[in-house]
């Protein structure tokens, strides 16, 4: 198995990705397993009065609303991957906090919204049973 590397990935849609990357193959399909992803989207504004650009950079995790950290993403719809110099790494790191503290899926949940597992089927149909005799048998 391929060794994780901090990469940039340039995909068929046009979209540059950060993320650890991994090279894997399943059933001779091989795709990238990817850790954290997110997209830098460059912003420019132009103040017409003092005739001065300014640009930023808005890191954005992606996809943009997945609550998974992980994004399998298939060799075929890679155009380049390259693997990030120390420069890099750094911006990706600093980037990549940025990216979670404002995706709107990380933010906290209330916990009764999100409760995993609720009960059996059974013991949903036999209250549904019980309530079904005493509203309209009795």
């Amino acid at each position: 198995m391929n060794e994780p590397f901090y990469a940039t990935l340039k995909l068929i849609t046009g979209e540059e990705v950060l993320a650890e990357a991994i090279l894997s193959e399943e059933n001779g399909v091989e795709f990238f397993l990817l850790n954290g992803a997110i997209t830098i989207e460059e912003k420019t504004t132009i103040d017409q009065d003092k005739g001065v650009a300014s640009s930023g950079l808005t890191p954005k995790k992606w996809p943009l609303f997945s609550s998974d950290d992980l994004t399998i993403v298939y060799k075929d719809k890679v155009v380049t991957i390259t693997e990030l110099d120390t420069y890099g790494r750094k911006f990706y790191h600093k980037a990549l906090a940025t990216a979670r503290v404002s995706n709107p899926v990380k933010r906290k949940m209330e916990s009764n919204e999100h409760t995993g597992y609720l009960g059996s089927t059974k013991d949903i149909r036999d209250m549904l049973e019980r309530i079904y005799r005493e509203d309209y048998i009795e």
